[in-house]
């Protein structure tokens, strides 16, 4: 697999390379029939235009930094911290948590539940059937169902020696108060979290208290998420893309320095004595994003790793996506703000908030270019040349983009044969990044957004 990367980091190196030294303006034109690329130095118009394309050059090259420097950055950081923790193998990490107790500790995993009877018999038989040798107590948790759920997880009620499951009713109150009954009822000396609509694989368990064990000093172990019904139509395709880029880049990376700020929802680890020192909250609407800002603010290392799956559906319709995302963007808002003391100094908290400043001020810039075009196109001057000057830098643009995202897509055989659909997501992005840029001029402007999730229905703020 490994030929794969290399590949396609040398491809990306071959479109990249010639940047450094590509003129500010090189056209294209047309003379006697024959197609000429000339290359007109740094010259531009002068006055009011000259500024305005200045303007837009420097905004360029900084989506080109931004764009593209994060990819190589998080890649070579990645792996200059494996080969440091290598040279360090064998020495102790940390020792702010109490050892666990066996090679193979007992694990709680915890299923809260909210109208999940089509679901909640496979998400419990897939944490039953765990290949991890230890004990392990499943908590099953209905948060006042209004369908059949509690008499469906019922059925599944077992006290065996290795596995065990537990069916817990109580009142609607949220994914977050959920979880905390679970915590309190929980026995095991670590506690996976996962979601009442998904399924685990086999190694989750084994592969999370393996990193528990390699790193004394990590608190919180995300693992990775993919999607069960990427193949029902194109957006569940682009969003399968989306999340193998997002977890095997950025959360990986994080990982590496010991500052992953998301464990997401449908799988992640915690040890039980900080369980309970930071159960889940209802201050936000993504608990899971929250709760991880929380332990890495106090101080606390929190990992990821990419073996530990976990199989959730994805929405169908755009109309189900924007209902989601919103609630997932304006969330980490309110995790940020809620933990911003600490995250002000986090390199990767500031990294994450600057993205959010960078994609609206670019909702901007592009929404201001096409209105620019549009007005050189009604005064019939200089739209040529506008045009020559957007064109250049958009396929520039473009192809920087393809070849990052193939980058790691050909590594992974569940996007491999997806690749034809990467042209598509550059309007998935663009797209999402409207609707950021939307959600976060609300989020400073203080008029907050109306969510719709669960049993609620409120503006949040």
């Amino acid at each position: 697999m490994r030929w794969y990367k290399a590949l396609s980091l040398l491809i990306a190196a071959a479109i990249i390379t010639p940047l450094v030294v590509l003129p500010a303006h090189a056209g294209i034109s047309i003379s006697g029939g024959s197609l000429r690329v000339t290359v007109q130095g740094s010259v531009s118009p002068e006055g009011g235009f000259g500024i305005l394309y200045t303007a837009l050059n420097l905004y360029y090259i900084l989506f080109i930094i931004l764009g593209v420097g994060p990819f190589l950055f998080f890649l070579l950081w990645s792996a200059f911290v494996r080969r440091a923790q290598r040279k360090k193998k064998g020495r102790p990490i940390g020792d702010s948590f109490t050892p666990l107790t066996k090679r193979y500790p007992k694990v709680s995993i915890i299923i809260p539940c909210y109208n999940e009877s089509r679901h909640v018999g496979r998400a419990v038989n897939s944490s039953y059937r765990q290949n991890y040798p230890g004990e392990i107590e499943i908590i099953v948790v209905d948060d006042g169902s209004r369908d059949n759920t509690w008499s469906i997880a019922r059925i599944f009620e077992v006290s065996d020696k290795k596995r065990s499951v537990k069916v817990i009713h109580k009142e609607n109150g949220g994914k977050a108060s959920a979880l905390r009954v679970g915590i309190k009822h929980a026995t095991g000396e670590i506690i996976v979290m996962t979601d009442g609509d998904g399924q685990i694989d086999p190694h989750a368990v084994s592969e999370i208290v393996r990193i528990f064990r390699e790193h004394p000093d990590a608190g919180v172990v995300g693992g990775f998420v993919s999607i069960k019904n990427h193949s029902k139509n194109y957006l569940t395709k682009l969003q399968q893309m989306e999340y193998i880029i997002t977890q095997h880049v950025i959360r990986i990376a994080q990982s590496d320095s010991g500052s992953v700020l998301i464990a997401p929802g449908p799988i992640f680890g915690m040890r039980a004595e900080l369980a309970r020192q930071f159960p889940p909250l209802e201050r936000t609407v993504v608990e899971d994003c929250d709760l991880t800002m929380s332990v890495l603010s106090a101080g606390v290392t929190t990992r990821s790793t990419i073996n530990a799956l976990s199989y959730t559906d994805a929405p169908e319709s755009w109309k189900a996506w924007i209902r989601q995302r919103k609630r997932w963007i304006y969330g980490q808002f309110q995790a940020w703000r809620e933990n911003r003391w600490h995250l002000k100094s986090n390199p990767w908290g500031v990294y994450t908030y600057f993205t959010w400043v960078f994609t609206a001020v670019s909702a901007l810039i592009f929404l201001g270019t096409m209105l620019l075009t549009l007005f050189f196109l009604s005064q019939g001057t200089h739209f040529y040349s506008f045009l020559e000057f957007l064109s250049l830098r958009t396929v520039i643009i473009t192809g920087i983009y393809l070849t990052s995202r193939a980058a790691i897509l050909i590594s992974y055989p569940q996007t491999r044969r997806l690749l034809h659909y990467l042209p598509l997501k550059i309007f998935y992005d663009i797209i999402a990044g409207f609707l950021t840029a939307y959600l976060y001029l609300r989020y400073i402007t203080g008029l907050g957004v109306r969510l719709n999730w669960g049993t609620r229905n409120e503006v949040i703020y």
